[in-house]
């Protein structure tokens, strides 16, 4: 009787390694799918709190909100807010301010206004004297 000495793996092992494998990163794919939205919706929400800071400092510099998104820092911000795909939308007045942004989920929007009111929500309409709806 004859022996065979080789070792290794039979094809069918193989494929059965590879279709898991398979499997197994196709679910990772899936799984992460909303991570890059989610990431990009923290960044849009940080450079929103950052516009905030700084209308509050061109407030002060000037006397009055109107605009403070087209000074250099403010473009900046709304420069990497743009970056990200989306628009930064600000009303202004003297003494009053909204602002708001659609995040990734097509039907949500970040609202920010001077009198300190942060929220998520599905109008799109902001207006500075009636803040963020």
């Amino acid at each position: 009787m004859i022996k065979n000495k080789q070792k290794g793996f039979t094809l069918i092992e193989l494929l059965v390694v590879i279709a898991i494998i398979g499997i197994l990163s196709g679910t990772v794919v899936v799984s992460m799918s909303g991570a890059q939205d989610s990431a990009k919706n923290s960044r849009i929400k940080a450079g929103m709190d950052q516009m905030r800071s700084w209308a509050e400092v061109h407030r002060l510099l000037t006397g009055s909100y109107v605009g403070f998104k087209t000074t250099t820092d403010g473009k900046l911000i709304d420069d990497d807010i743009t970056s990200q795909g989306k628009t930064l939308t600000v009303e202004a007045t003297a003494a009053e301010y909204c602002m708001s942004v659609q995040l990734y989920d097509s039907t949500t929007h970040y609202c920010m206004d001077s009198k300190g009111v942060v929220k998520t929500t599905s109008a799109t309409a902001c207006v500075a004297a009636t803040g963020c709806p």
